[in-house]
């Protein structure tokens, strides 16, 4: 944690490294982000695995946002769909045989807000680790908020809004989601 100079809140810092690190990241993704599949999927893959922690060969189609790659390990046969939000910054461990649809988000982070005193901007945010199990399913439009497990053949229904683990082979909907069922 680091004090910020003009108002004394605590925030959690970022380096300087990290921020050249993103820099560069971010404008090279930033040319290949948009490209059609199927050239702009290898485009996309040889970009992050030179950022990434750990990286197998995931599919990343077009329109794809991840922040932090180098904080983020990721199995094979991985599929992110078009318009996914992957924000790494709290760390994030995605298995092997992952399909993830269409528009989902997965946070690694949240702001501070419990203090009265100070306006939340201001109280910086709180890293958690997010990890995605092997053979797992998040539909479209899902949310999986920061500091969660997702265990082992585990559904997340579309537009799920994950607040809590999942236990293996679960199935999740709603908001909050919820077990459905059990995959047999």
């Amino acid at each position: 944690m680091e004090k910020n100079r003009k108002n004394g809140s605590f925030c959690h810092s970022i380096s300087y490294k990290d921020y050249v690190i993103h820099g560069i990241y971010l404008t090279i993704y930033g040319i290949v982000k948009y490209l059609p599949s199927p050239i702009g999927d290898y485009l996309r893959l040889f970009v992050v695995k030179i950022f990434c922690k750990k990286i197998r060969n995931p599919r990343i189609y077009e329109g794809v946002t991840i922040w932090y790659p180098y904080r983020m390990e990721v199995g094979s046969r991985v599929t992110i769909n078009e318009w996914v939000y992957i924000s790494a910054y709290g760390s994030l461990v995605i298995g092997n045989n992952v399909l993830i649809g269409h528009r989902v988000s997965i946070l690694t982070s949240e702001h501070n807000f419990m203090s009265k005193e100070k306006i939340i901007r201001t109280q910086g945010i709180k890293p958690g680790a997010v990890k995605i199990g092997n053979d797992v399913w998040i539909g479209a439009n899902a949310t999986i908020l920061s500091g969660l497990t997702i265990g082992d053949g585990a559904v997340i229904a579309a537009g799920a809004v994950v607040t809590r683990d999942v236990s293996p082979y679960s199935v999740v909907g709603g908001v909050p989601a919820k077990i459905i069922t059990e995959r047999v």
